[in-house]
Formats: C-alpha cells, structure tokens, sequence
C-alpha cells in the first residue's frame, strides 16, 4: 500500500482507535476482519458527486454504500446543498428553534399516515433514545422486546460488542425476528414497555427476510392486546422503498415510528414520529442534544424530501433490480451462484454456501481493485443518482472481477 492514502491510514492509526473508528473501516471487509488491509482498499474520501467518489489518491470509485444510506439523491445534489447553504447563512445553531423545524415535521407528519407528531434529532441513535422514553414513559414499563442481531444504535442497554455489560441489557428480551410464538411468549412473560423491531430482518452477514402476509397485523394485534408500544426502527431503509416510509410500504401501524440516514441526504438529521396517543408521554419526557434542530441540516432534509417521491422510490428499485439481476447473470456464467436477498433498493449480495463470507470477501476486493465499493456483508445501498449506464458500468467491471476471484471458487 502506497500513496497520500496509505500516509493517511499510518497517521490516523497512531492518534485514532484502529486508524478508522467505527464502522467505516474498509479494511474490516477482509475475511481475516482486520488483520490484513487490503492494497487497493480506499481508506479516505477526498471528494464526491453523483454515485462516485475520489480517494486521497484521486482513484475514482463508483460507491455503492451511500455513507452507509445518507446518500439517496447523490452527492453534492444541488438542491439540499443550496437549501444547506441559504438558511446557514441565517444562522446554525441557535438558542431558540427555527421555523424550519416546525416546517420539516409538518412534512413528516403529513407524509407518513398515523402519525400525528415528530421530535427531531441528529442520529438514529438519537431517534430511537427518544422513542424508547416516549414508550416507557407511556406504558410506565421498563422491558424492552428487541431482535436477535438488530443494530438500533449505541444504547447502553441495545448495543453489544466489547465494552457492553450483562447488567446493562437487564431490561431487554431478544428474539428471532419473525417469530411470532417468541413475542407472544416474551410479552406474555412480563410487562413490555415496547416492541422495537426493523421492518424487516436486516442483519449483517445473514441472508435478509421479507416479512410474509399479515405478519405486521399480527405484531400490532400482540402489541395491543399486552399493552406494548410498537416502535418501528426506520432508519436504515426509511424513503428507500415508499417516500410514507416502511411503515407505509409493508402495512406497518407503528406506535412510533423512527427515520434518519436518508432524511436529509447526508446532514445530520433524524426524527421520532408518534401517534396521537403517545403525544402526551412525549410531552412529558425531556431527551435532548445541543445540536438537536441544526437549521441548516433540517432546511436540507425539507429540500431532500421534495425529490423523494414514488417515481424516485421506482427509480432506486429498478436500478437495484437491474444491478442483481445483471450479477447473478455474471456469476452463473462462471459456475457461481449468488444469494441476493432484502429489497432490491437495498440488497443484500452474496455467495451461495458461502458461510464465512471468504468468496464475498474476495469478490470485494477485486470490485475495489476495479473502482467499485461494496461490502461483502452488509447490505448495499441504491440511490437517485444511480443510472443505468453505471449499473452497466458495474457489471462490466463485475465480469473481470469474478474472473479474478480464486481458483476452484
């Protein structure tokens, strides 16, 4: 590894935990899970527009990660960039709220049905803290029911991973997602003060689940009969399948319904949506932030929302549909067989039998090689500026790619 990205990566090691903190360490694709940092791997973003980017070293790449989702409408879209720009020369973080905040959850409530009120934030984390005390505060109740593997952000008591304690998730009960037998038991059990699920099982490194027919009115119907909240956890695919949210594209009736990621297209933004019935349990909790109701990163997520709509919704599947179908074609050429899952907005993309995620891995590099970022296991993400001449592009690359994996694979 050489070059002004390879320097960086050296610098940012000695003052920063792994070089990279959190989940944007691309080295951390590699079956070995970073003990070896692949030659081609980008490490720093210098610039981007579009659906691409330039490394520190000026290779172009054409990104599909979208930041991990923020990136819907492209990078540097005019419009929320322009939105960004006037309303920070009014100011960025005042002592008071802007009329922007008013503006933008008047546009949430309206666009997403059932629910009557939103409370803005800067992350998904930050949504879900506030729906959490929102649901407790409502039922008087401490439980939690979660999903074996859902990342809802980093609660104290959610969160696993080094440096999370036992005694820390005392209130919190974990079950399969989709097991309806499960909840039933675990809300028959004891006293939940909420549900709190993804709309969909959308686990890293395991094959994606769609929920079937009537699933989501059999969740609601357990929820009410034992008096839970329902919390639906929307951040990562919010305005990815129907501009009204999840909720809207799978029959979800949520108690309150949580969004960020996507919201603005980048900028901090995030947002808690409750039902009527929760708004004076809302009114009652105080959870807040300093940089909470950001003027300028909200001026952005009202500008963003105008361009998702159901034909931008239509535009992000069929390029998703576009880009597996041309894979799968690619994979079978060679002998392989690709397990493609979740919504084609957002899939997940891997290898038949491949358990360890070694083929994944390698293909991975080598798209990286050839100036395309995946990841070998987290789900991908489509966005507006997706075209199908990149798509094409892709699986151009694609082809010289599998060609280059391992023999015998």
């Amino acid at each position: 590894m050489s070059g002004e990205d390879a320097a960086l990566l050296a610098r940012a090691r000695a003052v920063i935990p792994n070089g990279v903190f959190g989940h944007r360490r691309s080295f951390a694709f590699t079956a070995t899970q970073m003990r070896t940092i692949p030659e081609d791997y980008p490490h720093f973003v210098v610039g981007a527009r579009g659906c691409r980017f330039s490394d520190a070293d000026g290779r172009p790449y054409i990104d599909y990660l979208c930041g991990y989702g923020p990136m819907v409408s492209g990078y540097a879209r005019a419009e929320v960039d322009a939105a960004f720009t006037a309303q920070q020369a009014r100011g960025v973080c005042h002592s008071l709220p802007s009329p922007v905040e008013v503006a933008l959850a008047e546009a949430l409530v309206a666009r997403h049905p059932g629910m009557a009120w939103s409370a803005c934030s800067q992350s998904g984390t930050d949504a879900i803290d506030v729906a959490i005390a929102v649901a407790r505060a409502h039922t008087g109740r401490a439980a939690l029911v979660v999903a074996h593997g859902a990342w809802h952000g980093n609660h104290v008591n959610l969160a696993f991973g080094a440096g999370r304690v036992a005694q820390e998730q005392g209130q919190v009960r974990r079950i399969a997602w989709g097991d309806l037998a499960a909840l039933a038991d675990a809300l028959a059990r004891e006293p939940v003060a909420a549900v709190l699920l993804c709309p969909y099982d959308q686990q890293v490194g395991a094959a994606n689940a769609l929920p079937p027919a009537g699933h989501w009115a059999q969740v609601r119907a357990l929820c009410d009969r034992h008096g839970a909240a329902l919390v639906l956890d929307d951040i990562r695919a919010g305005f990815r399948l129907d501009p009204r949210g999840s909720a809207a594209h799978f029959g979800i009736a949520p108690d309150l319904h949580c969004l960020s990621k996507a919201l603005a297209n980048g900028y901090p933004v995030a947002a808690t949506l409750g039902s009527a019935a929760m708004l004076a349990a809302a009114q009652r909790v105080f959870v807040s932030g300093t940089f909470w109701g950001l003027a300028p990163a909200l001026a952005a997520a009202l500008a963003n929302l105008e361009l998702l709509d159901a034909a931008a919704c239509a535009h992000m599947a069929a390029m998703g549909t576009r880009l597996c179908d041309g894979l799968q074609a690619l994979a079978a050429r060679r002998g392989l067989e690709l397990a493609i899952s979740g919504p084609p907005a957002l899939p997940l993309v891997g290898f038949a039998g491949d358990h360890e995620h070694a083929l994944a891995c390698a293909f991975s590099e080598a798209m990286a090689r050839r100036g395309v970022l995946l990841h070998p296991t987290h789900n991908w993400f489509l966005s507006l500026a997706h075209t199908p001449a990149d798509i094409d592009d892709t699986l151009e690359r694609a082809e010289a790619a599998l060609a280059a994996l391992p023999a015998g694979r």
